[in-house]
Parts: C-alpha cells; sequence; structure tokens
C-alpha cells in the first residue's frame, strides 16, 4: 500500500509530538480520510499537563544550610545538597531523644499537584520523553530525586551485596535492628544487625577511605573533627554531592549538655556517612558502601540504628590516656562508649578479609 503525502505527514506529526511530550488527539480512520484534505487539522497538539512540583524549601526566614545548624549562629550553605526525607512520606527522620527544632522534618514543605488531561487526550508522561541534546549540558541544575527515586535506582543491586553479606554471617535477612560501630584509628566502619528478640550478629566491616581530625570529640564548628559518641541516624540524603548520605545527629543531648558546660555556643554540626573518598569531619566509605548502608537503613527504619563513634577498638584497648589539651569529661565519655561497645563482637579474625570484600 503506497502512502499519501497526508498520511506521511501525519506519521511525522505524531513522532514529533511523542518526542516532545505533547498529547495528541488520536483521529477515527474516518476522521482521517475526511481531514486528509487539510494536513493542518490533522494534527491538533495541546501541551502535556505534568505534575507541577515546588522544590522542598525552608519555612524559616534562615538559610539553606539551617536545617543542620543546632547551634544558635546562622549555618553556612549546605555542602550535601540536602533534600529531606520526611517529602517521601516513608520514614521517620529524627530520633525522639534528640529531636530539636533545627533537625524537625516539619521546616520543610513539598507541594504536588497533578492536572487531569481530558479523557479524549493520550497523555504521555513527560519522564518518559527523551532528553533533548541541550538538556543533558554538563554543570546545569538537574531535579532533585526523591528518596524514592533513588531507592529504586541503588536498591536492587545494593540490596544483592546486602543479602550475600548477611549469608556469610548466617544471620536472618531481613534485620529488626542496625548498630554501625566506627573506630577512628583503625577506619573501619562495623555492619551489625539482629533479628526482633534475637542476638546481634557481627555483618561486615567497611574500611574508610577518608575522615580528618585526631583522637578525641567534635567541640565546635570547623575544628575537623569527627565526632566521638552514641548517636542515631537522622536523616536520608538521596542527592549527596558524595552520592547518597547518612546524616549523624550530632550533636546529640550529651554534646549540647558539655557543651553549655563550657561555654561552647556553636558546636557545628552536618556529619555524614556518605560515598565517595573525601570528607572533613565525616565518615566516606566509597559508594558502593554508602549504598548499602542508605538502602539498609531505609528499609529497617531510622529510629532502629544505634551508631557508636569510638577513637580506638574499646572492646580489646585501654581506654585512652587523659589529655589535658582536652575537656575533663572526656574519660567520662569514653567510659559510656566502652560499655556501648560490648554487646557488638567484633570478627575474631580482625575483619582483614572483610575489608578487602567491600
Amino acid at each position: 500500500m503506497r502512502l499519501s503525502e497526508h498520511q506521511i505527514l501525519a506519521a511525522l506529526c505524531l513522532a514529533a509530538a511523542a518526542a516532545s511530550g505533547t498529547a495528541v488527539t488520536l483521529l477515527r480512520p474516518a476522521e482521517v480520510t475526511a481531514a486528509a484534505q487539510q494536513p493542518a487539522a490533522i494534527i491538533r497538539s495541546i501541551p502535556v499537563q505534568t505534575s507541577s512540583i515546588t522544590p522542598p524549601r525552608l519555612k524559616s526566614s534562615l538559610g539553606y544550610g539551617d536545617i543542620f545548624d543546632l547551634g544558635s549562629q546562622p549555618a553556612p550553605a549546605d555542602r550535601f545538597g540536602f533534600v529531606p526525607l520526611h517529602a517521601t512520606h516513608e520514614l521517620v527522620a529524627a530520633l525522639a531523644e534528640d529531636h530539636t527544632a533545627a533537625e524537625n522534618p516539619e521546616t520543610w514543605a513539598s507541594e504536588t499537584t497533578v492536572a487531569v488531561a481530558p479523557p479524549s487526550l493520550v497523555r504521555l508522561p513527560s519522564e518518559a520523553a527523551p532528553r533533548l541534546p541541550w538538556q543533558n549540558v554538563p554543570g546545569l541544575p538537574q531535579k532533585p530525586a526523591s528518596l524514592t527515586e533513588r531507592l529504586r535506582q541503588i536498591g536492587p543491586t545494593a540490596q544483592e551485596r546486602l543479602h550475600a553479606k548477611f549469608v556469610a554471617a548466617k544471620a536472618p535477612w531481613r534485620p529488626a535492628e542496625l548498630a554501625l560501630v566506627a573506630i577512628k584509628d583503625e577506619k573501619v566502619l562495623e555492619l551489625h544487625a539482629r533479628p526482633a528478640g534475637g542476638s546481634w550478629t557481627f555483618i561486615h566491616r567497611y574500611p574508610v577511605l577518608a575522615a580528618s581530625g585526631i583522637t578525641g570529640p567534635k567541640l565546635r564548628r570547623g575544628d575537623k573533627q569527627v565526632p566521638e559518641g552514641i548517636y542515631g541516624i537522622s536523616f536520608l540524603n538521596p542527592n549527596s554531592r558524595f552520592h547518597v548520605a547518612l546524616r549523624v545527629n550530632y550533636p546529640n543531648a550529651f554534646d549540647r549538655r558539655m557543651g553549655e558546660r563550657d561555654g561552647r555556643k556553636d558546636l557545628g554540626g552536618d556529619i555524614m556517612i556518605h560515598g565517595k573518598a573525601a570528607s572533613t569531619g565525616c565518615l566516606a566509605i566509597g559508594d558502593a558502601a554508602a549504598e548499602e548502608l542508605f538502602v539498609l537503613a531505609a528499609e529497617t527504619g531510622l529510629k532502629n540504628i544505634k551508631l557508636v563513634i569510638a577513637p580506638t577498638d574499646l572492646r580489646k584497648n585501654a581506654l585512652p590516656a587523659p589529655d589535658p589539651t582536652q575537656p575533663h569529661w572526656v574519660p567520662q565519655l569514653y567510659t559510656e562508649l566502652a560499655s556501648a561497645m560490648t554487646p557488638y563482637k567484633a570478627p575474631a579474625s580482625g575483619g582483614l578479609l572483610s575489608l578487602f570484600a567491600n
């Protein structure tokens, strides 16, 4: 069958409409025949009515990074491009015992409205339309991914790796609780898990690829110290500049109480466990490891995660000698850390093979 010029034009218009993300009216064969004498009437294009998403915004007049600032001073611009967890309505973002106004997810808002297309139109989802060359120019801002989108991207492969680690450790999958033990002088981050009502099992030892500072707690903003203490995970950031990130709820109640006692007002914040291999005061564990902990945290629930950060392995090493340059309460902190680490048994081999199995 030989196509007429009008039929060829109709086919080209349909292809162009699909590529540009427009909705088109489908005409019955009789209507196409009647319209064949009027090519301009063959296709009636109407712009697609897509979801209108208002980017998350602070309801306060402070800067973008203030969500991380637990002190009284305005925080610098957020270098992690933070997207709040609560906007997905899937996880509780903060631990109740250390939930401060600065960490309150309600300081963020996300509004989504979807216009309904007329029933006579074939609606082409905007995400299905191919990106045009000028839409992929490096340096142009990209739409932030939601937590659901990020989990869809990295979840399947991360879960496969995690499942293999749990099988090797002879631990039930999926866990009810998680414990992360960071040991600063060994530059490792241990993962422990247990089922509901069960006992703790060592799962894996991730190498910390980058972390700044020395032995001792974080005391103030800008000291480049990795904190030391017992923490939780308060947020998940699917749009970190360091791939994905888990936000540590530093300063916790103990940090704030000691800061007030010492007269220190700006304790800092913005502490993350993230991907890549660069860090200032955070724990950089590489993209693959960050994906695994990110996915596991999302599935387990943030309120079911404990993080212990210690200067050394206090399960086998003596408490560090008192340092006259450190606050007088540091020995008390180390005694509490030693007690907190007791339930989490390290592998007998010291985890050497585990370091190479990341």
